[in-house]
């Protein structure tokens, strides 16, 4: 808080205080909006043995919610003031101050309390060092979208449900709070809902009276373990309980009823993998499952695909219970969602990060140990290859302006929203991968585990880990974590070798640049492959940290037929393919047998597209040719993605003209000639967004008819809204009455949000402007029907009419940065950004960071997106023109 200054004037002080100046008598400066480090760690010196007791009566329909609470806590000081946070935000989401009725201290009622941006300020008058008890009487909001309180409104049989949503800082948006994650309290909670409702929060149920409001009931649930505000968490409504296991800690999963029948057809595999992830970490992490017990709430309309409040984790309905049938790899995405929720019980729950800005400590973590956790129970080569293509969007954002450092400095809680993505879920468990790599798997599980059992229960930052890796593995990690975590970007790795005439090797240097210009140097170790068409592959590790250095192992060695330089993807940088290797891969990439290796190939020719040193035509020619002879299902869904947006974003309309026949002609071949269920399903999708000829819609329109039929596939709801989006997308002539007949026969609650969504693909300006008005003023619509039509909305061969909503959507990013849910801001740029393709786009967006003072976390975010849009144009103007 800023310190209290006496004013100059004593005519003016005489006003206000007793003649006898004293500053301290000045009225306290009011805090900022959010949580500002200065308030956070002022209140952690401050505030010790932290305990909430809370209540809660739930009304369906009701719009607003009463709630009681005493918060108990112990003073280590009394300052000018104690300040909580509670706000509320307007219909039109502004903020404004929450909603408090009655506010008690020791007994004593306050008269005097002030509310300014979003706090409950309590003079220190008050208080005495020792314990002090806060009683007060409140209410908040409930809604489809803009709330941490999200009702969901189930139109197949009309239940409603009601969940909570808090992180990163919204606890204080639904009640009055501490809301800093250092700050960790022992909850209780009794919530009073109809009797015929379930209700669920992080302990277990420890008694149910009967409510004075007839019909309802009144349940109370035992007292958490150490929990920080966001993970605090409940959900309520007719929520049927179709698991009960009796696994090392008691597990239940939850479905809503209309879901029944599909969740008892999905929980078996969703239990499995949650058991044999319990003690797969249990053993990993040398320590028992940190709560006493562990549900699953698999909930509709759920914003992300998990959430990992202790003891009741929170997962999205349609990533469990899929709305199509599922591949393969779909059902390995949803282990890996609940394995990183799990691993959170422990990295995240147990032991917390202290601030916002070491975010990377969970999600970094959470990550990778899901994926550990994964490849002890299944196929490793096939999850480190997921991990290497899932981590690639690190390496994408990496090499843009809008990078930030692992460690991302978080001022204030407000901002914190803006440091998830890439870097903490893609680039920081990368590097613990890497650093695995490093030290070596003994070391750097000995170094979690005395990491752990310092911090139970309690919280850390990122030097206590360097500092438990440093015991454990004996190695100084200064230098290694100061780089990696302290500075942005990444190096790119290039391999200047040659061989003489006797065909060996007399010269093989590695190099490294930073990708982004700044100078930085990183520690780098890694494995060098030297390939060879009739010999064994020779691998060697090497490591430097400055520009360059020599291999030296190397030569006298056979001159190879081609190298990379990252071979099995431990190390950390982008690797392209040197000139001779690259032209190595048009004969061999279809020969290569180890998928990992062939997948790591396609990539670093992708790198070049994107750099612009290779044809995206020739790139798609390439995959034309090798993908009918693909079994990886991994590789196929990642090369017919790139091949995708390779003639979606940087093809002329007359190479579209000549590839797109192509193009759709494999996938249709494909999807009704491959040996595997899943590629004929990958095939399908692929076949459904890039279906833009006559020839191409009427097969679409012969599959919805049912008139032909993928092999050993049943058409689910969202592949059928989803042919439905793309005849809209291209103005089939018969798409309009496609839709008609559509929504009369798939009237359930899913078919209604699909059907939200395909129609936002309509190419009519009306249509734009109907959605883009929902987007930012109709709160009745569900985030997540909003997130999933913005792609619709900005169809890839629509841009010229979506082009106006370019700088609007620009001008309302602090208005999604207020209202909407973490990811939603990035999702909303990727839409109307990446909607475009043309310089005059690129113009605007520049200009637009020209004129406009956005908060640094937003303005970052920006550039990370514009950045693929001027790859765009540069590749166009380079490649078209040729």
């Amino acid at each position: 808080m800023t310190r209290p200054r006496c004013l100059a004037s004593i005519a003016l002080v005489a006003f206000l205080v007793p003649l006898q100046l004293n500053c301290r008598k000045v009225t306290p400066a009011s805090p900022n909006e959010g949580v500002t480090q200065e308030l956070a760690r002022q209140r952690a010196r401050q505030i010790a043995d932290l305990r909430y007791q809370l209540s809660f009566e739930i009304i369906p329909g009701a719009e607003r919610l009463k709630g009681q609470e005493q918060i108990h806590l112990q003073l280590n000081e009394v300052a000018d003031q104690v300040t909580l946070d509670f706000r509320d935000v307007d219909p039109q989401g502004n903020l404004r101050e929450g909603a408090v009725s009655r506010v008690v201290v020791d007994g004593q009622a306050v008269n005097n309390l002030r509310q300014v941006n979003g706090h409950l300020v309590i003079p220190g008058s008050y208080f005495r060092v020792g314990q002090n008890s806060i009683e007060i009487s409140f209410e908040t909001g409930i809604a489809s979208a803009g709330r941490p309180i999200i009702r969901y409104q189930d139109s197949d049989d009309q239940s409603e449900y009601i969940y909570t949503l808090f992180v990163p800082m919204d606890a204080s948006l639904a009640f009055p709070c501490f809301d800093q994650p250092d700050l960790k309290a022992r909850f209780t909670l009794d919530l009073t809902a109809p009797e015929a409702w379930t209700v669920v929060s992080n302990s277990a149920v420890e008694r149910t009276i009967a409510a004075e409001r007839s019909g309802y009931r009144r349940t109370y649930f035992g007292e958490t373990r150490p929990l920080s505000t966001y993970l605090m968490a409940f959900a309520a409504g007719p929520l049927r309980e179709i698991a009960n296991y009796d696994t090392p800690v008691p597990m239940r999963i939850f479905v809503r009823q209309s879901k029944l029948q599909r969740g008892q057809e999905e929980v078996p595999e969703i239990a499995r993998y949650a058991r044999d992830g319990i003690r797969h970490l249990t053993e990993f992490f040398d320590q028992p499952f940190p709560f006493p017990k562990f549900d699953l709430l698999i909930l509709p309309g759920f914003p992300y695909g998990g959430m990992e409040h202790a003891g009741a984790t929170f997962l999205n309905e349609e990533a469990m219970i899929f709305p199509t049938v599922p591949t393969p790899s779909d059902k390995l995405g949803r282990a890996e969602i609940l394995l990183h929720e799990l691993s959170h019980q422990w990295f995240g729950n147990l032991v917390t990060m202290r601030w916002f800005d070491d975010l990377w400590l969970k999600e970094g973590f959470a990550t990778y140990l899901g994926n550990e956790t994964l490849a002890s129970l299944s196929d490793p080569n096939n999850i480190w290859k997921r991990f290497y293509l899932a981590k690639r969007a690190a390496y994408t954002l990496d090499a843009t302006k809008g990078t930030t450092p692992i460690y991302q400095e978080v001022r204030n809680l407000k901002d914190a929203k803006s440091a998830y993505g890439a870097i903490v879920y893609e680039k920081a468990p990368g590097l613990l991968r890497y650093l695995t790599f490093v030290l070596g798997e003994k070391a750097f599980r000995d170094g979690v585990r005395l990491f752990l059992k310092k911090h139970a229960y309690g919280n850390a930052e990122w030097n206590d880990l360097i500092q438990a890796f440093e015991k454990a593995s004996g190695q100084s990690l200064e230098h290694w974590a100061t780089a990696w975590v302290r500075q942005r970007g990444m190096p790119q790795i290039d391999l200047d070798y040659r061989c003489n005439e006797q065909g060996v090797i007399d010269r093989f240097i590695i190099k490294q640049r930073n990708v982004l210009g700044e100078g930085n140097k990183w520690p780098v170790k890694t494995q060098l492959l030297l390939a060879y068409d009739k010999a064994t592959p020779i691998i060697i590790p090497t490591q430097f940290s400055g520009e360059q250095a020599e291999v030296g192992e190397v030569i006298g060695k056979k001159c190879p037929a081609y190298v990379f330089g990252n071979y099995y993807d431990y190390s950390y940088a982008r690797f392209l393919l040197d000139t001779h290797s690259q032209k190595a891969m048009g004969e061999r990439l279809g020969t290569i047998s180890d998928s990992f290796l062939r997948t790591m190939l396609w990539s670093a020719l992708w790198d070049s597209v994107r750099e612009a040193e290779m044809s995206p035509s020739e790139y798609i020619s390439l995959a034309v040719r090798l993908l009918p002879t693909e079994n990886d299902e991994e590789l196929i869904r990642s090369l017919l993605n790139q091949s995708t947006i390779a003639f979606q974003r940087y093809l002329s309309p007359a190479q579209q003209a000549v590839i797109g026949p192509q193009l759709e002609a494999l996938c249709y071949n494909r999807m009704m000639k491959s040996s595997e269920q899943g590629l004929r399903i990958t095939y399908f999708r692929a076949f459904s967004s890039i279906a833009s000829t006559p020839t191409a819609r009427h097969q679409l329109k012969e599959l919805l008819a049912g008139k032909i039929a993928v092999p050993g596939v049943t058409l689910k709801s969202l592949d059928r809204w989803g042919i439905i989006m793309s005849l809209l997308a291209y103005h089939d002539e018969e798409a309009e009455a496609l839709l008609t007949t559509e929504r009369q026969r798939d009237q359930s609650d899913d078919g209604r949000k699909y059907s939200y969504m395909a129609e936002a693909a309509r190419d009519n300006a009306e249509t734009k402007r109907h959605y883009f008005d929902d987007y930012l003023h109709n709160r009745a619509v569900s985030e997540d029907w909003i997130a999933g039509s913005l792609g619709a909305f900005n169809y890839w061969n629509q841009s010229s009419l979506t082009f106006p909503y370019l700088k609007l959507s620009l001008d309302a990013l602090p208005q999604i940065k207020r209202e909407r849910k973490i990811f939603f801001a990035l999702d909303w740029l990727n839409a109307f950004i990446g909607g475009q393709q043309s310089s005059d786009a690129l113009t605007q967006v520049h200009d637009f960071l020209r004129s406009n003072q956005l908060d640094k976390d937003l303005e970052l975010k920006v550039l990370e997106v514009v950045d693929d849009l001027e790859r765009t144009v540069r590749i166009r103007s380079k490649f078209i023109s040729q």
